[in-house]
């Protein structure tokens, strides 16, 4: 079940324009549906026993938006970390509340800021019901990678898992675009926010429709959104991602 969306053009467009929401400024412990800094000791979680790295590369770093898939129940640690040579891109697809997503491209030499959930067992799963069953996303396991954290249970991690797009990646004369908004270091793609890559799918697929009547109807009208991604395929490049294998979609 994904979680509801606001009611009202105003709500519907400031959602779809501010992905992918903002980050927690450090690690973080997601309590009652509050982000608090997480404490130096947590008995609780120390061992993180039984809870399953999944890399937030999006809007799932963000307190809001665990938020509203966990309601105020949820008890999640968030870990900052970085991540080496991978970059944080847009995904050739806009979602079901009119913003262009994230995804992971293999970019050597990088270092790009994202956020590890620590999630138990029906966490994960309901994870899975907001991202997968559909036609992007499908989740699996990054093997030998370097992904050090600023908080955790350990410094390194040397694997981890994550939600990667099937749709490929969004891309300007071959070449992926990165998220502004996601902190990286030594990247060598362009980066735009959210309100430019919206205007860039729009310049390219919109016609003459004004962008907020793009966002609206792609939210509303399920077959606008399906077609308007199919275009946003022509170009896109295949998403890059040495270190994954898929485990289910």
């Amino acid at each position: 079940m994904p979680w509801p969306l606001p009611q009202g053009d105003a709500a519907l467009l400031a959602l779809a324009k501010s992905y992918p929401f903002t980050a927690f400024p450090d690690s973080y412990l997601l309590r009652a549906g509050q982000a608090l800094p997480m404490p130096a000791r947590h008995p609780e979680l120390d061992s993180y026993a039984g809870r399953v790295p999944v890399i937030a590369h999006g809007s799932n770093r963000a307190p809001d938006q665990l938020r509203r898939k966990y309601g105020v129940a949820a008890e999640i640690p968030v870990s900052r970390a970085w991540l080496q040579d991978y970059d944080v891109v847009y995904s050739a697809h806009v979602t079901r509340y009119g913003s262009i997503a994230a995804n992971l491209h293999h970019a050597p030499g990088m270092q790009v800021e994202v956020f590890v959930t620590w999630l138990d067992v029906p966490q994960l799963a309901r994870m899975h019901e907001t991202e997968l069953g559909g036609e992007v996303y499908e989740y699996g396991r990054l093997d030998g990678i370097a992904l050090d954290l600023e908080h955790g249970p350990v410094a390194r991690l040397s694997a981890a898992y994550v939600y990667l797009s099937r749709r490929g990646c969004l891309a300007d004369a071959g070449r992926p675009l990165a998220l502004a908004e996601v902190g990286a270091r030594r990247r060598a793609h362009a980066a735009m926010g959210q309100l430019d890559i919206l205007g860039f799918v729009r310049a390219r697929h919109g016609g003459e429709a004004p962008l907020d009547d793009l966002i609206l109807r792609a939210i509303r009208d399920p077959a606008y959104r399906r077609s308007l991604i199919e275009a946003m395929g022509n170009g896109a490049v295949p998403t890059a991602a040495p270190h994954f294998a898929a485990l289910r979609r």
